[in-house]
């Protein structure tokens, strides 16, 4: 009785692996082809998310087939199946070619992603570039609108009065100011010489910043390269081990015809 629970569990146990692996390889293969939609093969970026995307999931399709050979060796162990049933065969056989067409889809997402996270790479460094001198540019324009108000404040006229009094309020200007603002008007290179100071230090936080985030866009790409390369070569060694396994078994040893064996004769004892 108790043999026949252990083989009725066994039984049950090999059904819901076959189901589960099946279901696991046919969900991560309509991902994969739904991946490939919009088709865009023009842009980096499609090629970046395709490829990060198929090796991320890359473990699903693996798990689905060590789960249906685990549930045939179930059924094989209780003796439902055997090796020679044609289901098994063809099962068996599906599996291992799957398992060689992704383990040359892996094998070859690994330049592909290299290339890709690249090319990523130096549309994000032109961008920074394109962001400094956009930053600079800004600069320089506000720094030569405050040198022209500095400018028409310093002129001894009403219009300058006023726009002091529009700038600042009713509150008077700091004996700072007033020293700073009497500077500029008896000697005008100073004006000069702090708007070049002023630009100098934001032209220089600007670089800085341009700086640290090239460093980091480097950093993501060795990082991402790194990453999905390695984890799509073990993929890909994987899935190659398993369809090796199907090659071999499939080759059967060739009969070899045996050689005789020599009939040893009884040996002879003369008798006079």
């Amino acid at each position: 009785m108790k043999v026949q629970e252990r083989k009725k569990t066994l039984a049950q146990a090999a059904r819901a692996l076959k189901l589960a692996g099946t279901t696991a390889i046919v969900i991560s293969l309509l991902n994969y082809l739904l991946l490939l939609f919009p088709l865009n093969l023009g842009e980096v970026t499609w090629w970046l998310n395709f490829t990060s995307q198929i090796v991320e999931q890359g473990i699903v399709p693996l798990i689905g087939i060590g789960l249906i050979f685990a549930g045939i060796g179930f059924e094989t162990l209780v003796g439902r199946v055997k090796e020679t049933d044609k289901w098994v065969k063809s099962t068996k056989t599906l599996a291992f070619r799957l398992s060689a067409v992704l383990a040359a889809i892996f094998a070859i997402a690994i330049p592909v992603h290299a290339l890709a996270t690249v090319a990523a790479s130096r549309q994000a460094m032109e961008t920074i570039d394109e962001k400094a001198t956009a930053s600079l540019e800004q600069i320089d324009v506000q720094l030569q609108q405050q040198k022209q108000l500095y400018l028409r404040l310093l002129e001894e006229s009403p219009d300058a009065e006023t726009m002091v009094r529009e700038l600042v309020g009713d509150e008077p200007l700091s004996e700072e100011e007033l020293a700073q603002l009497e500077e500029f008007r008896e000697n005008p290179e100073a004006l000069d010489r702090q708007i070049q100071a002023i630009r100098t230090s934001l032209v220089e936080r600007v670089q800085r910043r341009s700086k640290e985030s090239k460093e980091a866009s480097k950093l993501g790409v060795w990082k991402s390269i790194a990453r999905l390369g390695f984890t799509s070569l073990l993929l890909a060694a994987c899935y190659f081990n398993v369809a090796w396994i199907g090659l071999k078994g499939s080759k059967r040893p060739k009969k070899g015809t045996r050689r005789p064996q020599p009939t040893q004769e009884p040996d002879e004892t003369f008798t006079p």
